[in-house]
């Protein structure tokens, strides 16, 4: 990904382990050109369990395009990995997908808008904003009407409920079982002493969790634009003084953590500055450089968010997909703003 930190996006050491958290099931399509075998695009779609107008259900969502240069403008090649990826899906699953393209990448979003000839129709739903929140400064303790308590497998149960009668409000928010919150696989990397709970008269009313997956999913720094390779010393230098992340070198490993599972009750705003608060803390102790948290567009909490943090804003569209058969679902859909792990993206 180019701009002024230049980046790569990495599933080391193999990607079918962050395949297994995106969703319990997944195919990947990748097309390869005839002559030498070299790859030269892919794609993938993972099904997870989500709540589509506050019921449970089966959801597809699509991410990871990816044209070669040289491949680029040829639409039956295009086509050709839609009709691959269209035959992964299963019985029993919503009749339409999701997926997420960023606002700024003008040329897919008009293509796939367009409604192409052998080619899923897209349909905007939502506008989606991943912060990413430099870790620095001290945080702010205030006082509150709960307790701050970290995660124990003994809560996990009371997680779960609290995700499930949380998430209904949401659109398209993921469903996690507590066996799945406990699953070496599905929650690889993520412990239950990863999980922030805001306690009230000895019941979890609000969740959160620090996510590090730097165990199968890295963000890699491969290089700077030339004016801030120029400064990248002094910035370095400064950052203790003025509390802001060091630049890595290139080649190097962005330490960061995915603030997921987020779950409050009634959407109460005080409860969830506690729960990021108590994050943004842990998440200086364990040395991260930048946490990652992604909200729908219009959500009530981001203001807050961008006052308190000042994260860099990165904005995407979040859309649906109908392969056909999905119209009457899509416009079933009743209006409720969406919620989607930015960790399982």
């Amino acid at each position: 990904m180019e701009g002024a930190i230049r980046v790569s996006l990495e599933r080391e050491p193999d990607a079918s382990l962050a395949a297994a958290v995106e969703g319990d099931r997944h195919a990947t399509v990748v097309a390869r050109d005839p002559g030498t075998g070299r790859i030269v695009g892919m794609g993938t779609r993972c099904v997870w369990s989500a709540f589509v107008n506050g019921k449970p259900c089966r959801l597809g969502y699509l991410s990871q395009l990816r044209v070669d240069r040289a491949a680029r403008g040829r639409r039956s090649l295009l086509a050709a990995g839609y009709a691959a990826l269209r035959e992964s899906r299963g019985p029993g699953e919503e009749p339409f997908d999701l997926t997420s393209i960023i606002a700024d990448n003008a040329v897919a979003r008009r293509l796939l808008g367009a409604s192409v000839p052998g080619l899923p129709r897209y349909h905007e739903l939502s506008g989606l904003v991943t912060l990413v929140v430099p870790v620095g400064r001290k945080g702010h303790q205030g006082r509150h009407g709960f307790e701050i308590e970290t995660g124990t497998p003994e809560r996990m149960g009371e997680v779960a409920d609290c995700l499930v009668r949380n998430r209904r409000r949401y659109q398209a928010a993921p469903y996690f079982s507590t066996a799945e919150l406990l699953s070496p696989e599905r929650s690889r990397g993520l412990r239950p002493g990863d999980f922030r709970l805001a306690v009230k008269g000895g019941h979890v009313v609000g969740c959160l969790a620090l996510w590090d997956q730097s165990g199968f999913k890295q963000v890699v720094v491969r290089g700077y634009a030339p004016h801030l390779a120029r400064w990248r010393l002094w910035i370095n230098r400064l950052s203790p003084v003025i509390g802001t992340p060091r630049l890595p070198d290139p080649g190097e490993r962005l330490p960061h953590a995915y603030i997921s599972h987020i779950a409050v009750d009634g959407d109460d705003p005080e409860t969830f500055r506690a729960l990021m608060e108590s994050a943004y803390a842990e998440a200086r102790a364990r040395r991260y450089t930048y946490v990652v948290i992604g909200l729908a567009a219009g959500h009530p909490w981001l203001p807050w968010l961008e006052r308190r943090f000042h994260p860099r804003r990165y904005e995407s569209v979040l859309y649906t997909v109908d392969w056909g058969d999905g119209a009457a679902a899509i416009e079933a859909l009743d209006g409720r703003l969406p919620h989607v792990e930015a960790a399982l993206l």
